[in-house]
C-alpha cells in the first residue's frame, strides 16, 4: 500500500508545472457515492464461473486546478470496501476487499447553461487489497471517463454531481488474489469495469 501511495503522489507532482503557469484557482471536493459492477467472469480448465462483488458506498477526494480558461486538471482518489463471492475451487477466510482508484486527469465543459456539464477523464492506478492476509494485493493500470455537473451555491461553494466508468487492465490469462497454492480469481477478459455515482461539496479558493 505504501508503494501505491508513493506512486499516486508522484502523479500529482508531475502535474504541478502546468499548474504553476496559471493563476491558481484551486478546488477540493470530498465525495460520497455508490459503486457497482465489477463482477469477474473467470475461466479455468474450461469451467466458467462468475465472482460477484457486492455494491457498496464509496468515499473519495477530488482536487482540481485551473489548466486554462475553461479546462481543469484533476486528481481523484476514490475508495470502497466490498466483498467477493467464493468460487467452487477456492474459499478465503475473509472475502472483504478494498478497491482504491488514484487517477490524474481533467475536465472540459460541454454545456454553459444554468446547470453546466463537464466531460471528465483520467488515468492512473487501481489497487485491490484483500483483507485476508494469505492473499496478495494487486495494483493495475486503469482509466476513467465520466460526466459531472457543478451547481453553484455561493461564490466559493458548489454542489458537485459526478458519474464515472472505470476500466482496469488485466491480461486475459492472469490470476489475482493468490496464496501459496491457489488463486481466488482467474481473469478471462482484458479489461474490468466498475461504475460509480457520487455527490460532494466543492470548496473553491
Amino acid at each position: 500500500m505504501r508503494v501505491f501511495i508513493a506512486i499516486a503522489c508522484a502523479l500529482v507532482i508531475t502535474s504541478m508545472p502546468s499548474v504553476a503557469k496559471q493563476a491558481l484557482n484551486f478546488e477540493i471536493t470530498p465525495l460520497i457515492g455508490y459503486r457497482f459492477g465489477g463482477d469477474f467472469d473467470t475461466t479455468r480448465d474450461k469451467v466458467h464461473n462468475r465472482i460477484e462483488l457486492s455494491e457498496e458506498t464509496s468515499y473519495g477526494l477530488l482536487t482540481a486546478w485551473s489548466f486554462d480558461r475553461k479546462r481543469q486538471g484533476e486528481f481523484l482518489i476514490s475508495h470502497y470496501n466490498t466483498n467477493f463471492s467464493a468460487s467452487d475451487d477456492f474459499s478465503a477466510s475473509n472475502t472483504e476487499l478494498g478497491i482504491t482508484y488514484a487517477h490524474i486527469g481533467g475536465n472540459v465543459p460541454v454545456s454553459d447553461g444554468p446547470i453546466p456539464f463537464y466531460v471528465t477523464g483520467g488515468f492512473g492506478l487501481t489497487h485491490l487489497a484483500p483483507k485476508d492476509d494469505q492473499l496478495s494485493d494487486e495494483t493495475r493500470f486503469s482509466v476513467n471517463v465520466g460526466l459531472a455537473s457543478k451547481i453553484e451555491l455561493t461564490e466559493s461553494l458548489s454542489l458537485r454531481l459526478d458519474s464515472r466508468l472505470y476500466g482496469t487492465f488485466f491480461n486475459s490469462d492472469s490470476a489475482i488474489f493468490c496464496d501459496e497454492e491457489n488463486c481466488a480469481i482467474y481473469i478471462s477478459s482484458d479489461i474490468w469495469f466498475q461504475t460509480e455515482v457520487s455527490v460532494g461539496l466543492t470548496y473553491r479558493f
